[in-house]
């Protein structure tokens, strides 16, 4: 399938999500009304006055309710923001010219909240599909796509990295000494930048590219004739102890990774500090129950959904990167089937030592209403009505603007595409922002 087959059903796929949203919210609206009496009366009573009651608001089906709940108010608001961030370092790095790719950003921003199989989600859902199809110069096709695996390996190194306590002790000191910060990027960006350059490098041979230095010329030429020296000298120590075809690989790819590495340290090094402060000052609510595990310190644990979604997701790239001649696929088809040896064997870590479904149920249910109790009088809140009923009006007026594009246009599926594209790029925006604020405004009332 190509971008255009793709643009296309993204494209009705906006226009019926346009819809339904609509509907949705008049349902909601209706619903409002008529129960705006039961409402009062129970927020009369002196126990709605002292808390919010999650009963009234809860359907039948509670777990479902409470699944929902948090797919919607917690997972997709950390998927979205990851994505975004992702995309938006992509543009700021290609407009500035910049030696930065701050496109793994949001990838750590997931790792970092929801583990490392959401991470590692969110690297491949960015860079095949988001990263891709926005790509706004041409090339995408080998300049972003098969660098998920590269993506895919930071969202799991981030991830692991995460779970452990140091961590937690680092982001729970409020006054941190300045060797914790330094320690903190050595070991999530300089250590992560050498962990990433290993498929990086892969991804490098299979492409049949080198890499490159923006430096001055006459650096660059005595640089490179110091590589090649080494590289020589590597080569040909590696070939008397493992043969010349074997050493003269491995010295190739000794040397590639070393200066991926050394590309990668300021880039993944900001990347991280940026994810971090995207954390403690915009979702402090997901920090305290996603990190520290809330009241009762109990951190999520992995469940075997979110490597089902990774495999299901990886299918057609997975195909993609095999039948694609320029991805050589025929010779490096080891490399691209490497991440199902790392989700299989998740989902096998996971089946045998994974949480019980009665621990995760009982975990779900502790967030929800810690989450309800907390945020729930937050959307009362005036400025957070007023954003979504802009939200709304902006969805409708959208709606009825794309019914005209078939009329007015001739290339309708690129300029409806990119038109939901920015339509729905503002409404994430303005979505983020409400849970910005609304976490932080939680955050200090529970404080005072």
């Amino acid at each position: 399938m190509n971008q255009e087959s793709i643009m296309l059903a993204g494209t009705v796929a906006a226009f019926l999500a346009a819809l339904v949203s609509i509907l949705d919210k008049l349902l909601s609206l209706q619903g409002r009304l008529h129960s705006a009496k039961e409402q009062k009366e129970e927020l009369a009573g002196e126990r709605s006055r002292a808390e919010p009651s999650t009963r009234a608001y809860r359907p039948k089906s509670r777990v479902f309710y409470v699944s929902s709940y948090l797919l919607l108010y917690e997972v997709t608001v950390i998927v979205a923001a990851g994505n975004l961030l992702n995309y938006l370092g992509l543009v700021l790095s290609l407009r500035l010219e910049s030696i930065l790719y701050l496109d793994m950003t949001g990838t750590a921003l997931a790792a970092f909240l929801l583990g490392p199989w959401w991470g590692a989600f969110v690297a491949l859902l960015s860079n095949s599909l988001v990263n891709w199809l926005l790509y706004p110069e041409p090339g995408a096709d080998v300049i972003i796509f098969p660098w998920s695996l590269v993506n895919m390996t930071g969202g799991l190194f981030w991830g692991f990295m995460a779970r452990r306590a140091a961590f937690r002790k680092y982001l729970r000191t409020g006054r941190t000494a300045a060797f914790s910060h330094v320690r903190y990027l050595l070991m999530f960006g300089v250590l992560g930048a050498f962990v990433v350059s290993v498929p990086g490098t892969f991804v490098q041979a299979a492409l049949s590219e080198q890499t490159v230095f923006a430096l001055n010329p006459e650096v660059a030429h005595t640089l490179e004739r110091m590589i090649a020296e080494k590289q020589a000298a590597i080569q040909s120590y590696l070939g008397a102890l493992l043969g010349v075809t074997w050493g003269d690989n491995l010295g190739w790819f000794i040397l590639n990774w070393l200066q991926n590495a050394l590309r990668y340290i300021p880039d993944k090094t900001i990347s991280v500090a940026i994810a971090l402060a995207v954390l403690k000052y915009g979702f402090p609510l997901f920090e305290r129950e996603l990190i520290h595990g809330g009241p009762d310190k109990h951190r999520i644990r992995d469940t075997r959904v979110a490597p089902l979604l990774l495999a299901c997701l990886y299918v057609p790239s997975f195909n993609m990167l095999l039948l694609t001649e320029q991805y050589a696929g025929d010779q490096y088809w080891l490399l691209w089937s490497a991440p199902w040896l790392i989700i299989v064997g998740g989902l096998v870590a996971l089946w045998r030592w994974g949480p019980s479904e009665n621990a995760v149920r009982q975990a779900c249910l502790s967030r929800y209403e810690r989450y309800y109790r907390a945020l729930k009088p937050i959307e009362r809140e005036p400025s957070n009505e007023f954003c979504r009923r802009l939200m709304f009006a902006t969805l409708i007026v959208s709606a009825f603007f794309a019914l005209c594009l078939p009329i007015l246009l001739v290339d309708f599926s690129r300029v409806a595409f990119n038109f939901f594209c920015v339509v729905y790029g503002f409404l994430l925006a303005v979505h983020l922002i409400r849970v910005v604020i609304a976490q932080n405004l939680s955050i200090e009332r529970a404080d005072e």
